[in-house]
């Protein structure tokens, strides 16, 4: 049987420099073969991994499906897992296992798409968080995150509806890679320990274990949902916690969540998994909602009319009362800014002129009090009498 051209056959040589890559040692060749052990001594001491010494082999598919096999056996890790660690350059895995009253490999259309939002959002979220440090992420996210977003390949594999997301360990905004490799060699050699690929997943794993944790402790009576508002290392944010809630779909079925890393980065590690039980999605849906009524929401923009103005004097700092739309939810409410002297009389002018203002801050929820609070920006719209 001549060996099929299939995007899940990996080529040669990257299989052999993923080999090396991954802590294996050529042990022997003879011309024909090559025979791979692993680096690490240990339970797996007799495992040996045997390759043709060329791809031009008629049953070349059939030796490669027996080395993913042996290295799918020391990894802990699936066949097709390993196939996308290859093919990436390096890849590390997160895969969640639904449970719908279904036909193996069937679910049902909403819970599939539930899911599969779910996995977006949680890896744009933690994407998000490693350069964003609040529970409340800004309505924008940034751009790196969602291009990160982009770069993973979802599949499904044999199971009860199993969801399988590649995340790659070095992105778009990467530049290690071409820093690091020397002219002439294979960039896979020169994975940095941490890329962003590997801040993602790590993040993606820390988050899942602490949400579930507070969860435990909120559903066990030891903590206050408020728990979800202490900032701590680790500590996961609302549209984190609404991921993990939404995982399991509209009727938060039981679900297992893997995280699989790629050893070519050095060092192994066994994957981890979670299994999030209905009771503790709806407490992680719970938190997010409390994150997002209880915490400042930075980055807010807020556009509509000054109805009120205050201000101890004729000069100085004042108060503004701005009834608009923000940009974040869309609602019509009011907002209270504290404006500088200079921008208390602008929102003086427009006051008297029926201009509406714009202004960007910290959005602070108390109770149906609304503040933007530490502006970064506030301006007058200009009217038809101020065009030139």
């Amino acid at each position: 049987m001549s060996h099929e051209s299939s995007a899940s056959v990996p080529d040669l040589t990257e299989l052999t420099h993923y080999l090396t890559d991954s802590g294996w040692t050529l042990e022997d060749a003879d011309g024909q073969t090559t025979m791979w052990r692993p680096r690490r001594t240990g339970s797996h001491d007799l495992i040996r991994v045997v390759l043709p010494a060329t791809q031009r082999v008629r049953d070349y598919t059939e030796r490669v499906d027996e080395a993913l096999k042996a290295l799918s056996f020391v990894e802990q890790r699936l066949p097709e897992e390993i196939v996308d660690d290859i093919n990436f350059g390096g890849a590390d895995n997160v895969a969640v296992r639904l449970t719908p009253d279904a036909p193996s490999g069937e679910a049902p259309l909403l819970l599939a798409y539930s899911a599969i939002s779910a996995l977006k959002n949680f890896v744009v979220a933690s994407a998000a968080a490693l350069d964003y440090s609040s529970l409340v992420l800004p309505p924008r996210r940034p751009q790196r995150a969602e291009a990160y977003a982009a770069q993973a390949r979802l599949s499904t594999q044999p199971g009860s509806f199993i969801l399988s997301l590649a995340l790659p360990l070095a992105d778009i905004y990467s530049d290690e890679l071409d820093d690091l490799t020397p002219p002439g060699q294979d960039a896979l050699v020169e994975v940095p320990p941490q890329p962003f690929g590997r801040k993602v997943t790590n993040r993606m794993l820390a988050t899942a274990r602490k949400a579930q944790q507070l969860a435990m402790e909120v559903s066990e009576g030891t903590r206050p949902i408020s728990t979800f508002g202490e900032f701590t290392p680790d500590t996961p944010n609302a549209t984190e916690l609404a991921a993990l809630s939404s995982l399991g779909g509209p009727e938060h079925g039981i679900y297992q969540i893997r995280f699989a890393k790629s050893p070519v980065t050095g060092g192994t590690a066994e994957p981890a998994l979670l299994r999030i039980t209905p009771g503790q999605q709806r407490i992680l849906g719970e938190g997010a909602d409390y994150l997002r009524t209880k915490q400042p929401r930075a980055g807010v923009t807020v556009t509509g009319l000054i109805v009120r103005l205050f201000r101890e004097g004729s000069f100085g700092r004042g108060e503004a009362v701005i009834q608009g739309v923000a940009d974040d939810s869309g609602e019509a409410r009011r907002y209270r800014v504290d404006l500088s002297e200079p921008d208390y009389n602008e929102a003086l002018r427009a006051h008297g002129n029926g201009l509406q203002v714009t202004a960007t801050g910290d959005l602070d929820i108390r109770g149906t009090r609304r503040s933007l609070r530490r502006l970064t920006s506030f301006a007058v719209i200009p009217g038809l009498d101020d065009e030139p």
